[in-house]
């Protein structure tokens, strides 16, 4: 466990200057998007006055309907900014594995070497993507909460209506992927997630063990996933399951796939990385 957290507390102080950053930036492009969507509704309503002198706010509303936050979470640059943070995360998942497998004094040397279990290399790297996942997702509703205090304070009272944050996004939105309105959807994403990045860590772990020959392994093991995953929709037994039924069955099929894969990246730690 000492080494564990020590090896945390080193990844995270690495993180720090990338994670503050994308923070920063997601927060700008946010910013932006308020105002930007305050400006698209204000220059359209002084066309619809001019247009329509001495319109009534009943009269704009039945033609466009109130403004929510959700105007603002389907702007480009707020959706730009849920994007750029997913795609962020994932390049610095892998990044942090590769940055100490490189060059020719390579630190994974030292890390391997460190008393202790092997696998709390893998478990602080873990953990830091999970650190960094939940830390942004808190960071966002933190957003959105002062988000509809600024675009409800830039919108008149009676065009603007409050919704619940749950409903600030479609379920086509970017949004409702990172932050799930309903909490069996969050279950579901994140199950299946972590699922994903555990099995990328496996695919990872096998190309810095083997190389050429890790990577073969690696594309071999993924194309017999999903040809095994896609005779098993062939079956017909989906079709069969009651919506219920095929949400847990995702669940429990996506645990399975996490621990075997956890237990193959400790298989690969201690007895296939040598230094």
């Amino acid at each position: 466990m000492k080494k564990f957290m020590e090896l945390w507390t080193f990844e995270w102080n690495r993180a720090k200057r990338f994670y503050g950053f994308l923070l920063a930036f997601m927060t700008a492009l946010q910013a932006y998007a308020v105002f930007h969507e305050y400006h698209i509704w204000k220059d359209g309503y002084e066309n619809y006055r001019q247009q329509n002198y001495a319109a009534l706010p009943e009269q704009y509303l039945q033609d466009y309907g109130y403004l929510t936050l959700e105007d603002v979470t389907n702007n480009s640059f707020f959706v730009f900014s849920i994007m750029t943070a997913i795609f962020a995360l994932l390049f610095y998942a892998v990044f942090i594995w590769y940055q100490d497998w490189s060059g020719k004094n390579r630190f994974s040397f030292r890390l391997l070497s460190l008393p202790g279990n092997r696998f709390a290399v893998y478990a602080a790297k873990f953990a830091t993507i999970w650190l960094l996942i939940t830390g942004l997702q808190v960071w966002q509703i933190g957003l959105l909460y002062l988000e509809e205090l600024v675009f409800s304070g830039l919108i008149p009272a009676d065009i603007y209506r409050e919704i619940p944050l749950q409903m600030a996004s479609t379920s086509a939105s970017p949004l409702d992927l990172a932050l799930p309105s309903l909490f069996s959807n969050y279950l579901l994403f994140y199950t299946i997630g972590y699922t994903a990045l555990t099995l990328g860590y496996t695919f990872i772990l096998m190309h810095l063990s083997g190389r050429w020959k890790g990577v073969f392994l690696a594309a071999t093991l993924a194309i017999v996933l999903f040809a095994a995953m896609l005779l098993f929709l062939r079956t017909g037994i989906t079709t069969r399951l009651y919506a219920e039924e095929k949400y847990w069955m995702t669940i429990a099929v996506s645990l399975m796939l996490l621990l075997s894969g956890t237990w193959a990246n400790y298989r690969l730690l201690e007895k296939r990385i040598s230094v």
